[in-house]
């Protein structure tokens, strides 16, 4: 494994951990569901900001995915 590997795995591990830091992000700053339903009375901002947020992740797993493939040498980076 050469340094130019090293570099698309560590990569690859700063993007989950964004995504992880999306997560816990989202968790600090939404209310909780019940807080939402007594001053809304309706979930559907909670709904569409979680979804966002596992949207987000759900992209850089597999952005993450990408990057470990291409340090790996199974996926042909573009030079």
């Amino acid at each position: 494994m050469n340094q130019r590997s090293v570099l698309w795995i560590l990569g690859a591990i700063v993007i989950l951990a964004i995504g992880a830091g999306t997560v816990m992000f989202g968790n600090a700053m939404t209310p909780p569901m019940a807080e939402m339903r007594s001053k809304l009375g309706t979930l559907a901002p909670l709904i569409i900001t979680w979804g966002m947020i596992w949207i987000a992740v759900a992209m850089a797993v597999l952005v993450a995915g990408f990057c470990v493939a291409t340090g790996l040498g199974l996926v042909k980076d573009a030079e």
